[in-house]
C-alpha cells in the first residue's frame, strides 16, 4: 500500500533532516548516502535507509528504519515485533558489512524501530547517539516526534482503509439491484417472522385467533 510507504518515507526524511543538521558539530569528514546502493556491491541491489562514511576514521554505519505491527508475545521484550524486525534487518545488509569490511571499513550494523502504534525500540537512542552523530538531546526529541507521527501516519491508513472498504460495500450493494435487495429484504423479514412463531410454539402458546367469529 502506497500509504504504508509514505509513512516510512515521511520518517526518514525527519531522521535525514536531524543528521544534516548535527553534521556541523563534527570535525571528520562525513558523508551521508540514504536510500542508495553500496558501491561495488555485488549481487542485488540492496539499498539500506542510512549509510554515514567517516572517511576520517574508515568507519561506516548501515542503518535500515522499520515501522512495524505490533505484537509481544510474552513479557520479553525479546519477543516483539520491533526485536524481530530489528534482527531480520540485521539479517538482511549483512552481506553488506562483509564486503565493506573486506575493503578496509569498519562497519556498525543496526536499525531503527518503531511501531505502528507509537512504540519505540529501546535501541533507537543509542543509534542515534553512537552511530548517526545525533546528539543525546535531539535523539530522545527525535524519539517522542516519530512516536507521535508514526501514529498519526497509522490513524491516516486506517481511515483510508476504511473508506475504500465503504466504496466497495456500496459498489456491491448497486451492482444487486434495487430488486434483488428487495428480494433480500423479504427474505430477512419472512427469517424474523418465522423466528417469532417458532419462539411462541416453544414456549407454550397459542397462536392468535382475532378477528374470525
Amino acid at each position: 500500500m502506497d500509504a504504508v510507504r509514505t509513512r516510512h518515507d515521511d520518517a526518514l526524511k525527519i531522521i535525514e533532516r536531524a543528521i544534516a543538521s548535527s553534521a556541523g558539530d563534527r570535525k571528520d569528514r562525513v558523508e551521508l548516502r540514504v536510500n542508495q546502493t553500496v558501491p561495488s556491491l555485488p549481487g542485488p541491489a540492496l539499498r539500506p535507509d542510512l549509510q554515514v562514511y567517516n572517511h576520517t576514521t574508515r568507519s561506516v554505519s548501515v542503518v535500515d528504519l522499520a515501522v512495524a505491527f505490533e505484537d509481544q508475545a510474552t513479557d520479553d521484550p525479546r519477543t516483539s515485533s520491533l526485536a524481530r524486525i530489528a534482527e531480520l534487518k540485521r539479517a538482511k545488509y549483512d552481506c553488506i558489512k562483509r564486503h565493506l569490511e573486506r575493503q578496509g571499513w569498519t562497519v556498525h550494523l543496526s536499525s531503527l524501530v518503531y511501531g505502528s502504534l507509537g512504540a519505540v525500540a529501546g535501541g533507537n537512542l543509542a543509534v542515534y547517539t553512537e552511530q548517526l552523530g545525533v546528539l543525546n538531546r535531539d535523539a530522545k526529541r527525535l524519539d517522542r516526534h516519530l512516536s507521535a507521527e508514526c501514529i498519526k501516519s497509522s490513524r491516516r491508513i486506517w481511515n483510508l482503509h476504511c473508506g475504500q472498504h465503504r466504496e466497495r460495500q456500496n459498489g456491491h450493494d448497486q451492482a444487486q439491484g434495487p430488486s434483488q435487495a428487495h428480494v433480500q429484504g423479504r427474505r430477512h423479514g419472512r427469517s424474523r417472522q418465522d423466528a417469532r412463531g417458532s419462539l411462541v410454539t416453544e414456549t407454550g402458546g397459542t397462536p392468535s385467533h382475532r378477528g374470525r367469529r
